[in-house]
């Protein structure tokens, strides 16, 4: 096997300054796999307020010097995804750009820059994903996002009264360049055609509880055509749990929507035509073909709780995964072919191991395969690792089952 060496990229702790990467399901690496995103704020153990700035800044991996280089700045992120910064996959003959949510006059915008230059633009809505093609991003309401399931949206965005199911708000295509953008999927198409798949006794359980619907966790697939979009629901200041909640995916105009499965967590796309996720105990392969489509179930044995998980672009059945929600956490790779994995680093002092605060590693892996970035609690506050893939090695693998508490996001 390949062994794999651990790097701070940034520092801080001591002095209060903190810092780490939005989520592992978003390309954080340039395409080049050489910049990394990040950002940097001295907010810990608490959720921002809208006042709470940070500054969006990249690394140059390939320099020994690793010297942060300022982007801008954002009064729009969470504790758990940041600010959903971001490289924007180049278009021909564009230098490489970069985007981050933020505020204005109390509404959520983009800002998207091309660091060469420094010129920053400002689009009229958030992004949450942005399509392979880099000339449009799907967004969502941020502001109703935080007012149902706190610590993923931003709070101080303007939010009228919080409808149930909107027929004029839900998932939104936008123009990177000219900021026009389209409803393409609303909440109230979304929950009346979840609720017609999913059987009499959830209809009904449905219509009697009256829930509130939001949508959260948008990724589009790989050659840009469709979108997955988790559609969750509870009722106003009640009790909510992972299971509930859908998976739907939809073309990317909108047409086409399909039920994928309920009680997700942690969608991806594998590919353009199946998705990996986990679901009862498991994590599972499944087609995007409608409900019921499951394929496989991706190393039982030891795959056995809601980890944040990643296939190695590059290596087809490899996978890199972390072991969340316990105080010290391993950063583990995965050989579908053999069912064996191995841990290639572990961070220690994870305190708190749970709940809002908690900071999970998502792990996420470079365009070429070589890198990982993680954020960690190592050396007291929140701060990014780079691993790195070294020269070949002897050493025995390290397989086994890895036990955690399950969680969700």
């Amino acid at each position: 096997m390949m062994s794999w060496t651990t790097r701070q990229l940034t520092r801080g702790s001591d002095a209060g300054q903190f810092h780490s990467h939005s989520y592992y399901d978003i390309p954080i690496f340039s395409a080049d796999s050489h910049l990394v995103i990040l950002y940097r704020t001295d907010v810990a153990g608490r959720h921002p307020t809208p006042e709470d700035r940070i500054e969006i800044g990249m690394i140059d991996i390939t320099n020994p010097a690793l010297t942060w280089a300022p982007l801008g700045e954002s009064r729009a992120w969470s504790v758990q995804q940041g600010p959903m910064a971001q490289w924007v996959p180049p278009v021909e003959g564009a230098a490489y750009r970069a985007i981050w949510n933020d505020r204005e006059d109390g509404r959520f915008v983009a800002r998207i820059t091309e660091p060469r230059s420094g010129v920053v633009r400002t689009l009229p809505r958030p992004v949450y994903a942005v399509s392979p093609s880099g000339r449009d991003a799907l967004s969502v309401d941020l502001a109703r996002l935080d007012t149902l399931r706190p610590g993923y949206g931003y709070p101080g965005g303007v939010r009228g009264t919080l409808t149930r199911r909107p027929s004029d708000d839900g998932v939104w295509r936008m123009d990177i360049e000219t900021g026009e953008a389209t409803l393409v999927l609303s909440l109230k198409r979304a929950a009346e055609f979840m609720t017609r798949r999913i059987g009499l006794r959830g209809r009904l359980g449905h219509l009697r509880r009256r829930y509130t619907y939001w949508f959260n966790h948008v990724k589009i697939s790989p050659d840009g055509k469709r979108f997955t979009v988790k559609l969750r629901f509870r009722v106003p200041g009640g009790p909510w749990n992972d299971t509930m909640g859908a998976s739907l995916t939809c073309g990317i105009d909108g047409s086409d929507l399909r039920l994928l499965a309920t009680a997700t967590s942690h969608v991806i796309w594998m590919d353009n035509a199946r998705l990996y996720f986990w679901q009862r105990g498991a994590v599972r392969l499944f087609s995007d073909a409608g409900p019921g489509c499951e394929e496989d179930v991706i190393a039982p044995d030891i795959l056995n709780a809601n980890v944040h998980i990643r296939e190695m672009p590059g290596a087809p059945g490899w996978f890199v995964y972390d072991t969340p929600y316990r105080e010290d956490i391993d950063v583990m790779m995965l050989d579908q072919a053999t069912s064996r994995a191995h841990a290639i680093a572990r961070f220690t002092g994870h305190v708190p191991a749970r709940g809002p605060f908690r900071c999970d590693l998502h792990p996420c892996p470079s365009p070429d395969g070589r890198h990982v970035i993680v954020t960690t609690l190592q050396d007291g506050g929140r701060q990014v690792h780079l691993l790195s893939k070294g020269v070949s090695t002897t050493e025995p693998c390290t397989a086994g089952k890895v036990s955690t508490v399950a969680g969700s996001a």
